[in-house]
This record gives structure tokens, C-alpha cells and sequence, in this order.
């Protein structure tokens, strides 16, 4: 796992909305247009569990991925390094994205692949901004915050 990919390490300030200008109705094209896109490894038609597949996902798809995360980033900003975030295992587990959970599961054609890139863009994008919304419904004083624990 590279840290700068990680999304668990990005601060506020990296994927504040109100600091990162985002259009979803642009994404699909923006996503088809980064280079990744046009770079796609073909994946193996072989079952789960073959050696060949096992090499694929680590010797092609996964950098590939991260190639998609670095371009998106490189687009969108740091913050986009999230669309990877899955539930439970993952490429980086433990986040709020469902749309995507691993190259070895979410990589499949081309379109399909790239439309769940969009997905996780996407919904990652949305929990940032219900994320923001809560942090200004219930916003912290942070010179009081020993006594705020509670919240």
C-alpha cells in the first residue's frame, strides 16, 4: 500500500469539498479521458484461485489502479485517491465506498471497470459532502474539546 494513495491518511484540508471544485456530471468522461483508461491490462479468462490470475493482480492491475488514483488525483486532487476506499477487504479496507472492493473482484471489462471507477468517484465524493455537512450541523470548539469527548 502506498501512502500517498491511502485515503486514510489525507487531512481535512485534502478532501474538504468546499476546497476541491467537483462536477459528477463530467466524471465519466474525465475518468475515460485520463490515461489508465486507455492502458487497461487485459485480465486473464481464467477461475479464481489459478497463478496466472494472481500474477495478473499484482503485476498489472494493481499498478494499474494506482496509475488511475495518480491520475485522479493529478485531476481532481488529492482528495480522489478515495474512490478505492471499500468496505471491509479492499484495496484500502475499512472505508465508505461499495462501488468498487478490489481490483481482483472490481476489474472486469473495460467499461465495467471504468464505470466502477466513476461509481467510487463518485460516492466517495458524496460521503466527503455528507461528511462536511455534519461537521458544520455540529461543529466542535476546539478550545473546549477535553470537555466535548462525549460528541
Amino acid at each position: 500500500m502506498q501512502k500517498d494513495l491511502n485515503p486514510g491518511c489525507l487531512d481535512w484540508d485534502e478532501v474538504d469539498p468546499a476546497r476541491h471544485p467537483f462536477d459528477p456530471e463530467s466524471a465519466t468522461a474525465t475518468v475515460r479521458s485520463l490515461g489508465p483508461a486507455h492502458r487497461m491490462p487485459a485480465r486473464p479468462d481464467v477461475p479464481y484461485g489459478n497463478p496466472l490470475l494472481h500474477k495478473w493482480n499484482w503485476d498489472l492491475a494493481r499498478p494499474w489502479a494506482d496509475a488511475m488514483s495518480y491520475a485522479l488525483t493529478e485531476e481532481y486532487g488529492a482528495w480522489a485517491a478515495g474512490w478505492r476506499w471499500a468496505h471491509d477487504e479492499g484495496d484500502y479496507d475499512g472505508g465508505p465506498v461499495g462501488s468498487w472492493c478490489c481490483v481482483l473482484h472490481s476489474f472486469t471489462t473495460p467499461k465495467e471497470t471504468l464505470d466502477r471507477v466513476v461509481d467510487g468517484l463518485c460516492e466517495w465524493r458524496d460521503w466527503l459532502e455528507r461528511l462536511a455537512e455534519l461537521f458544520e450541523a455540529y461543529p466542535l470548539d476546539l478550545a473546549d474539546v477535553a470537555d466535548q469527548r462525549i460528541l
